[in-house]
């Protein structure tokens, strides 16, 4: 078994299965020569993990402890029957709640006043600008795990939810009670809060342009905990920088975000680092999800959160 940056480490993984022969993977260098070489049935992978090869065989099951694994195995590896599960759904709330706390930040300034009072040393008399999510109109653009658990975090706001992603059978969003937009520019348009979700494919990326964004109204917010490359970062950060929209970001198309990127001198923007989710109280479950599906493998019982071809084809 190969394992690389797994959560728990070597030792968790050989107190599990003490008669398997452990291999690290860390030296990219050696990863096809290792692979030719010992033929593992089980491979354990994580976000550093070199790609597989195309000509990989032997491989009965990739239990990778992240989430995408578009750029760690290729397509036609799972056509050809290969089982790999990821994380699945289990970090999709920790998303939510990344997105609502952005929401709420950008609402009521909290980036800004936090600056004010922690750098400049000020205090502002009557604070200005803030804004309540209370019975706004809400969109979200994606409607995954994770955007259906942020329509479940905004019940108590009593809030007006639309929503929009090309391909998502109508049923789902009847099924939450959210409004199905038939375009993303009626989406934006009627969305004082706009939630980005959507995964990152090459139909969705640059989706959101500077058109897309133009269409939400006077001081909306968006908020993107998803990925940075699905917006015009350059359009956003103008529009924000004119006091046109509120940004909250946790994604960027470029990561780390650059020292001279715009967006850094935007003093009201909420700007986070990736750190959207999972939590640091919450990777070892994302660790225990993929000990438990080795379990299951070696019992011959069904495993949790495969990853199918059509999971693949709309992962980010």
């Amino acid at each position: 078994m190969f394992f690389q940056g797994t959560a728990g480490g070597p030792e968790r993984l050989h107190a599990l299965l003490p008669t398997a022969e452990l291999f690290d993977c860390s030296e990219p260098s050696r990863w096809a020569d290792l692979l030719r070489e010992t033929r593992p049935e089980i491979l354990v992978t994580s976000w550093s993990t070199p790609a597989l090869p195309i000509d990989t065989s032997g491989v009965a099951l990739v239990c990778h402890v992240g989430g995408t694994v578009r750029n760690l195995i290729p397509r036609p590896l799972i056509e050809r029957g290969l089982l790999v599960t990821n994380w699945g759904d289990s970090v999709s709330e920790g998303l939510a709640e990344a997105a609502l706390f952005h929401a709420l930040s950008a609402l009521r300034r909290g980036q800004y006043f936090g600056d004010l009072m922690h750098r400049e040393k000020g205090w502002s008399e009557f604070p200005s600008g803030t804004k309540t999510l209370f019975e706004k109109r809400v969109g979200i653009h994606g409607f995954g795990a994770a955007a259906r658990n942020l329509v479940r975090l905004l019940a108590p706001f009593r809030v007006e939810i639309s929503a929009y992603s090309a391909g998502v059978p109508a049923g789902l969003f009847q099924e939450a009670g959210v409004r199905q937009c038939q375009s993303l520019a009626d989406l934006f348009a009627s969305s004082e809060v706009l939630f980005e979700l959507e995964g990152l494919t090459p139909a969705t990326r640059g989706v959101v342009n500077r058109e897309i964004l133009e269409r939400l109204p006077p001081d909306a917010v968006f908020v993107n905990v998803a990925r940075g490359a699905l917006i015009d970062e350059a359009a956003a950060a103008e529009l924000a920088t004119a006091g046109r929209i509120r940004l909250a970001l946790d994604v960027f198309a470029c990561e780390p975000l650059s020292i001279d990127s715009p967006l850094r001198s935007l003093a009201a923007a909420t700007l986070t680092p990736h750190l959207g989710s999972p939590t640091d109280d919450r990777l070892a479950h994302c660790g225990d999800l993929a000990l438990a599906n080795l379990q299951r493998f070696r019992a011959g019982q069904p495993l949790d959160s495969v990853v199918s071809l059509e999971i693949y084809d709309r992962s980010t």
